[in-house]
């Protein structure tokens, strides 16, 4: 097997999305994601499109049966901004509901102006939600993906992921077809950081049409030891250094589990 023949999604890197999130205990009010919705001049520059989301209440009758769906008293569910590619797709998203906060990017380029802008439109938004919620949850969310352009006889996982990698089972090496792995832990202390961070790592073998593609999501929630909240000194200052030390925490992951030739790749040196 030639290595040539396993392409990244998006040259220099693999990465199909970005999603960074932040989450909080119990639910914003209706007034909380009103304020989120007036917000949309400032944020119309970059998102220039706005979804509203309503909740939709269906009651259970005998025998688990939707009995009916109430949609008269519509409340609000949340409120997204959006920017669409050239063939309608989205490809950047800002979300907002009554639990969590997530801004997802398909378009990624480099990760430092992509925290950068991140962080702006944090900045925007956080007040509305500070108001009524402390963030208790900081996460980090990966999506990479490559194309391998040949037979699928021909591919050799060894050439592609380390044989000893704590993140895979080793059976998956003798898997000719599709498979599935995945693997969760707690890290009780992380980074220096005050808090835990819980990590899930799938890794999928799939088929997309007519070409076999390796997926890898990388998920890492934080939860914080003390909840970030309005009287929180510098409080974007904190989520940007969680941020950062995820980011890196992931490329770490990646080098663990990805052979060198495919680090080289996506530019993912060794330290």
């Amino acid at each position: 097997m030639s290595i040539d023949y396993l392409i990244p999604i998006s040259e220099p890197h693999a990465i199909q999305n970005v999603i960074f999130a932040l989450e909080w205990q119990g639910e914003l009010t209706d007034n909380a994601l009103t304020e989120v919705q007036r917000l949309a001049p400032s944020l119309k520059s970059h998102f220039p499109q706005v979804v509203i989301q309503k909740m939709v209440q269906i009651n259970i009758g005998p025998d688990s049966v939707p009995a009916s769906h109430q949609g008269g008293n519509e409340q609000l569910g949340g409120v997204s901004f959006q920017r669409l590619g050239q063939f309608g797709n989205v490809v950047s998203q800002l979300n907002v509901s009554r639990s969590r906060f997530i801004i997802a990017i398909s378009e990624y380029s480099r990760w430092k102006p992509t925290l950068e802008a991140v962080m702006r439109y944090f900045k925007i938004v956080l007040p509305a939600i500070l108001n009524e919620k402390s963030i208790s949850m900081v996460s980090l969310q990966y999506t990479d993906v490559f194309t391998w352009k040949d037979d699928p006889v021909n591919l050799n996982l060894h050439e592609v992921f380390i044989k000893n990698s704590p993140y895979l089972t080793p059976n998956v090496f003798d898997q000719k077809g599709l498979w599935h792995c995945h693997h969760g832990y707690l890290i009780e202390s992380f980074d220096g950081l005050a808090g835990r961070c819980l990590d899930n790592i799938n890794v999928n073998m799939v088929d997309n049409l007519s070409d076999r593609e390796i997926h890898i999501n990388t998920t890492h929630q934080f939860t914080l030891s003390s909840p970030l909240r309005m009287a929180t000194k510098d409080y974007l200052q904190s989520i940007e250094i969680i941020q950062n030390v995820l980011h890196n925490h992931n490329k770490d992951i990646l080098r663990q589990l990805l052979t060198n030739e495919v680090c080289n790749k996506i530019g993912l040196t060794n330290k």
